[in-house]
């Protein structure tokens, strides 16, 4: 008969304790952390992280305690590799757009912080450590606290609600339902008078863009300016969106013909 473990990773065969022979494996939280993020932390198990560091996972839980705090201590690993942009800006708008981008970016890079953050599970502590230097970033141009506070939540309500989003829409292409296609298919299904709004609107709608919320982010950006007397230079092009731009593939019909189709 199999044993089998009652402790975190319930339902796996326990590991006979076999002595180690030589050196003890080079363990500590760092590395466990740095696993994690190479593995990807929405697929991640401690079994995987144990089985690269050549550890057993009761080790590993030793050292981190739950899937829980390996998140917050990924989240903390994360948020210092992508700290505010280290070149001086002409302008705060072009420091706060570009700690959107980078937030926006982390974000689709680990889905399971969002996971994280919807669940309250990264912790007060980062929170407030990515507060506070936001805060004094901004304190350098001018703004007060609560000034800077006030539209660090603009900026955080704006990239992270973006990055759910665009998260949900590759879901569904990785499970075989693009969302073109599901939009597509919902409008033939209805009747032709049915959602006459929608129809007029499909074109720009289905023109998917990643980066679309970057120009409400620049239209609150610059009614801010405007209270302060001043006026936005132009746009920096975005390294990120200029590196990804989507191209048509050969067998798509385009959003316009779509929205032709659908007013017939």
């Amino acid at each position: 008969m199999t044993m089998r473990s009652s402790g975190p990773e319930a339902g796996a065969p326990l590991e006979a304790a076999v002595p180690r022979v030589g050196r003890p494996p080079s363990i500590s939280t760092e590395a466990i952390v740095d696993v994690a993020i190479e593995i990807g932390l929405d697929k991640v198990s401690f079994r995987q992280i144990a089985e690269r560091l050549g550890v057993n996972v009761a080790t590993v839980y030793r050292y981190v305690r739950n899937r829980n705090e390996l998140l917050r201590l990924a989240a903390f690993r994360l948020t210092l590799s992508r700290r505010l942009p280290a070149r001086a800006h002409a302008h705060w708008s072009q420091l706060a757009t570009r700690y959107a981008e980078e937030m926006f970016e982390s974000l689709l890079a680990e889905p399971e912080l969002v996971s994280a953050l919807l669940k309250g599970s990264i912790g007060a502590h980062l929170e407030m450590d990515v507060l506070e230097q936001f805060l004094a970033a901004m304190g350098r141009y001018g703004f007060p606290p609560e000034e800077a506070l006030q539209l660090h939540r603009a900026i955080g309500t704006l990239a992270i609600g973006a990055a759910t989003g665009v998260i949900a829409v590759r879901a569904r292409q990785a499970a075989g339902i693009p969302w073109h296609v599901e939009i597509r298919r919902t409008l033939i299904e209805r009747a032709e008078d049915d959602l006459p709004n929608v129809r007029r609107a499909m074109a720009p709608y289905l023109e998917y863009d990643e980066w679309h919320w970057l120009a409400p982010l620049r239209q609150l950006l610059a009614g801010i300016a405007a209270t302060r007397g001043e006026q936005l230079p132009p746009p920096e092009e975005c390294p990120a969106r200029a590196a990804k731009t989507p191209a048509r593939r050969p067998n798509e019909v385009s959003a316009a013909e779509t929205a032709q189709r659908s007013n017939r």
